[in-house]
């Protein structure tokens, strides 16, 4: 028994150190050159927040980067193509052609949810003249939907980049005149 008591006794002489060293701040080390905190392997990147409804009526059909390269064209003051389909991560090259009589270009609303902020992502050059293209290059970060518009003509051209299988945000709510049928029948 006394063997049992002076060997449970050396256990813990041998583990407590170990112990102590599990606990406290673990924001600084006492050993210069090591850092005892644990960086987060697998940082979060939130969806886009809040992002605003496109002015636009959304296409049928989502469009997909084809060699890395989605094409849309500004007519009439309205994006052709103007609901698409990302992966995360994945860069794709946004081409816009202006075959309008106005200056356009197409912003990318970021994770904050708004345009004109640094998050942002616009096309070069960021005024598409008549018969002009210009380009941008978005990987998104997060799963989630991003509105774009063209900054001249925001209340009338804009539309949604769903990333992964977000849910589209339409483009008007349209108000029901017909409650739901609650009856079974």
């Amino acid at each position: 028994m006394p063997s049992l008591i002076l060997r449970l006794a050396a256990l813990c002489l041998l583990v407590s150190p170990l112990l102590a060293a599990c606990g406290g701040d673990d924001s600084a080390s006492n050993t210069p050159g090591v850092t005892t905190q644990t960086p987060n392997a697998f940082p979060s990147v939130g969806g886009p927040q809040n992002q605003p409804a496109p002015p636009q009526e959304l296409d049928s059909e989502p469009v997909e980067a084809s060699n890395g390269v989605i094409e849309i064209a500004a007519s009439g003051t309205l994006f052709q193509q103007n609901y698409l389909h990302l992966n995360v991560g994945d860069a794709v090259t946004i081409r816009l052609t202006n075959q309008d009589s106005t200056p356009h270009n197409l912003r990318i609303a970021g994770l904050d949810g708004q345009f004109n902020t640094e998050d942002d992502a616009v096309t070069s050059p960021d005024q598409v003249d008549p018969g002009q293209s210009g380009e941008l290059t978005f990987a998104p970060p997060a799963a989630g939907v991003y509105t774009f518009h063209c900054d001249f003509h925001p209340t009338l051209m804009g539309g949604e980049i769903v990333v992964g299988d977000a849910t589209p945000i339409p483009a008007a709510a349209a108000p029901t005149d017909t409650p739901e049928d609650t009856t079974s029948q």
